[in-house]
Order: C-alpha cells, then structure tokens, then sequence
C-alpha cells in the first residue's frame, strides 16, 4: 500500500489575470516557501469528473517540457480547488503585445516560429491542445514564446482523433461543423488564427463579427462554418503576400488543404525575407502610416484617402547621420485604387 505524506502550502494570490475564454481564474501569487512571486492557475474541482483527472493538466505540462512550452513548478489541492502552479513572466502574453501596437512582419515570423515549435513537439507526444490563441502564448523572460493553457488538451485515440470537451468560441475550427473529428489540424487551424489577429490585430479580427452582425454563438457557428469568419482576404496593407499565403492555408476549411504538421508550416515560415521589417500606424480609417528602417535610412510615408474615394502616398526616404536626418528622396504617387494598392506602390519604389 502507497503511504502519502500531507503537506502545507501557502499562497498569497496578489492580482488576477484577465483570461481570454477562461475557464479558471489565474493569479499573480507570492509563493512564500520559494520566496517569490508565481503564476497560479486555480480550477474548481467541480469541473471534473473524476478525482484521477485533477492534475491531469499539470502532468500533461510536465510531460511536454520544451523551450517553448510553459514549465510547470508544482501542482497542489484544497479541499475546493486544484492549484497549478509556473513561472511568471513579466512581459505577460501575446494579446497584451498586439493590444499595444501592430507587429512588424519580421516579429510575427519570430514569434510564430517559436510556439509553432512548442505546439510540433506536443504533437510528437499525440497530444492535442485545442485552446491556440493569443493569451495561451506568453513572452517568457528571455523574450521567446512559450504556450501555456492545457486544460483542453486531449490524447489522440488509437484512430488519430481527439475530442475536446470545449472550445473558445472565436478559434472553433470548422471541422466542428462538417463532421466533429478533431485532430492535430484543428491546432494547425488556431495557429493559423492567432497568426492572422498577430497581423491585423484585435480590433480588425473582432469588428468583422460586428460587420456581419454576428450577436450570438449559434450565428458565429454559421458565420465559420460557411467560410465568412474571418475574412481570410482581409489583412492589413503591410503584411506580405507570401505571410498572408501562408496564414490562408492553415485557415482551409477543408483539413486536406491546410498545412499537414507544424514542421511544414515552420518551413514555409522560415524562408521567407522580403518586406518583413515595415512598422504600421493605423490614424483613422482614411489615414495610415508606415516605416521601415535599415541601416542607417529611414523609410516615412503616410497613405491618404481623398474626398473623392482614391488612395495617395506621400513620404520621404531619410537618412540617418550621427543624429542628423537628411531627406533623400521624396516619394509620391496619387489615385490609387485601394489601400492595398497604395502600400504595393511603396514596397516597388522605397
């Protein structure tokens, strides 16, 4: 008979976290026996069925230790509530990043890289995580991304399926809707989402269900399963053409079309080169600016929309000497058809 040996621990939870969709409260927490401060994940032990499934979620974050996965400390119960306790990151996660600013290509391609690593090796474990967005990705202190939140993850059966007992309803893959059999596809698809909300940002994902007046789960259901959300078409103008490729395949409604593993993907990621340092400032809905700097020149140009509908740029080159700016080419193009159109101009000729 296995003889275990009770133990105290203390916890002061500090400030709560704000989860996207959470099912749990998540806490800033000063451990005193480590003497420091943690993350703490606290989940009423009345979402389990069954007391064998309580630290399922830890032992799961144990068993996929990698550089890019969230490293567990320890796990521990009350009489009300299972406790998970990890490291806390100063820098928070990536939806308080995209919330901040919009990303240039070149951080979106690091960032992905980094949790599409961590997610390719949850999958050489058969393991399913089915809750991919922008709070489950955190900025660890050596500013890589790592994911957290496996408390929807799942094994996959001995026929390659797995299902989740809940989604967060903005990252439901379609396959929700066609015929219910989850796989490593449906994490391929979340990938592809937050990809597309690290490039547009919140406000361009979350004012599309607006536009199509979505007002309830069962119409967002309808919206995704008929190929309306997101607008896979829609990114904003600085965004390349072969990033925005990429991000529309793992996005296929149909699972044969999207990328077949995380490595594939990551591949496709990795060779890509050009434009991925240009910055984007959204003023008003008629007016946007962008940037890019390399070396010592510093690209400048505002992109306008005139009372007659048409889109212009104008701008400078700039370059940088010991401090001094000196314009070197002044850089205007008028009657534009789209924004698009106006932000093409500037990648041909700057």
């Amino acid at each position: 008979m296995i003889a275990y040996t009770d133990t105290i621990l203390k916890l002061e939870l500090k400030k709560e976290i704000g989860v996207e969709g959470r099912n749990s409260t998540v806490h800033i927490a000063y451990d005193p026996q480590l003497d420091t401060d943690l993350v703490i994940k606290k989940i009423s032990k009345t979402d389990f069925t069954k007391v064998e499934e309580y630290f399922t979620e830890a032992q799961m974050l144990y068993f996929t230790q990698h550089p890019n996965i969230m490293p567990v400390k320890y796990a521990s119960q009350d009489e009300q509530n299972v406790y998970i306790a990890m490291e806390f990151m100063e820098k928070g996660s990536l939806n308080s990043l995209i919330e901040e600013r919009f990303l240039t290509p070149r951080e979106i391609i690091k960032i992905s890289l980094e949790f599409l690593s961590g997610i390719h090796f949850m999958h050489a474990k058969k393991l399913v995580h089915f809750d991919i967005k922008p709070t489950n990705i955190l900025i660890n202190n050596a500013n890589k991304a790592v994911v957290t939140d496996f408390g929807t993850s799942k094994y996959l059966n001995d026929y390659g399926f797995a299902s989740p007992d809940k989604l967060y309803a903005f990252h439901v893959p379609p396959e929700q809707f066609n015929f219910g059999r989850f796989s490593f596809f449906s994490d391929i698809y979340q990938v592809g989402l937050t990809m597309y909300r690290m490039c547009n940002g919140n406000d361009f994902f979350l004012n599309q269900l607006a536009s199509l007046n979505i007002n309830n789960p069962q119409e967002l259901g309808i919206a995704i399963s008929n190929n309306k959300f997101p607008d896979k078409k829609k990114f904003l103008p600085h965004i390349p053409k072969e990033l925005r490729k990429i991000i529309t395949k793992s996005l296929s409604m149909n699972i044969e079309h999207r990328y077949q593993s995380c490595l594939d993907m990551m591949n496709d990621i990795a060779i890509l080169d050009n434009n991925l340092d240009w910055g984007y400032n959204e003023i008003t809905n008629t007016h946007s600016t962008v940037f890019y700097k390399t070396g010592t020149h510093l690209s400048e140009v505002s992109i306008l929309q005139n009372e007659l509908g048409h889109w212009f740029t104008e701008g400078y080159k700039i370059r940088i000497d010991n401090g001094t700016r000196t314009r070197i080419n002044k850089f205007f193009i008028d009657d534009l058809k789209t924004k698009q159109d106006a932000f093409e101009a500037v990648y041909k000729n700057l």
